[in-house]
């Protein structure tokens, strides 16, 4: 249960419905999915934990609002790990590899002609997680994972943007070219771009308005 309103929650930063500073109220929370109220409470917790809260004192919980030192710190340290990971993907993929990453980009393709947010945005988990699986070392799969995690907070340009979710597919089926045909450094480059519009997008809307 918690983990589904967790989801539920981090969907909602991600898609643009809680803003930055915005509270989390344990009370509405209970409310609003008919739960207990410590159910409201470990999920705001649990988002706290994954970087996407930040408790502040005389206020509670409220949407993270990360700096642009932040955003550029996590945006380094995802380059250095999803590249290194890229480096590792034994290639050429082999056939099935590839149809698996095919079957999931379609879905993440499908999502994008129906406008359908939360089919996209889990497509995109779900294919980053398929590729770096690949690169068999467990730790720095992990590693992929949380700080992928943390960039939720500030990638809701990917679910509201038509022109930047058909380009995030166009980087997804670069990936696959480059794995079907064995071409690292092309895999390598596609993956370190792919990272770079969400970050350069925050950062320019946060200097607009806080600077």
């Amino acid at each position: 249960m918690t983990r589904d309103i967790t989801r539920r929650l981090e969907e909602d930063i991600v898609f643009g419905h809680l803003h930055p500073r915005e509270r989390l109220v344990e009370d509405e929370i209970a409310e609003r999915f008919g739960i207990k109220r410590y159910l409201a409470r470990q999920a705001i917790i649990e988002l706290e934990r994954l970087g996407l809260v930040d408790r502040i004192r005389n206020r509670g919980a409220v949407v993270r609002l990360y700096t642009p030192q932040e955003v550029n710190d996590i945006h380094l340290v995802r380059v250095l790990l999803e590249t290194q990971a890229a480096g590792l993907i034994p290639l050429p993929m082999d056939a099935d590899s590839v149809t698996k990453l095919e079957e999931i980009q379609g879905r993440h393709s499908i999502g994008i002609t129906e406008g359908d947010k939360r089919a996209v945005f889990h497509a995109n988990i779900e294919f980053h997680r398929e590729l770096f699986a690949h690169c068999g070392n467990a730790a720095l799969i992990e590693a992929i994972e949380i700080f992928a995690q943390k960039s939720h907070a500030y990638r809701s340009i990917f679910t509201n943007d038509l022109a930047s979710l058909e380009w995030a597919a166009s980087e997804h089926l670069s990936m696959i070219d480059a794995c079907r045909r064995g071409d690292r450094d092309a895999l390598v480059v596609a993956c370190r771009d792919h990272l770079a519009p969400a970050k350069d997008h925050y950062i320019s809307v946060w200097r607009s308005r806080f600077d």
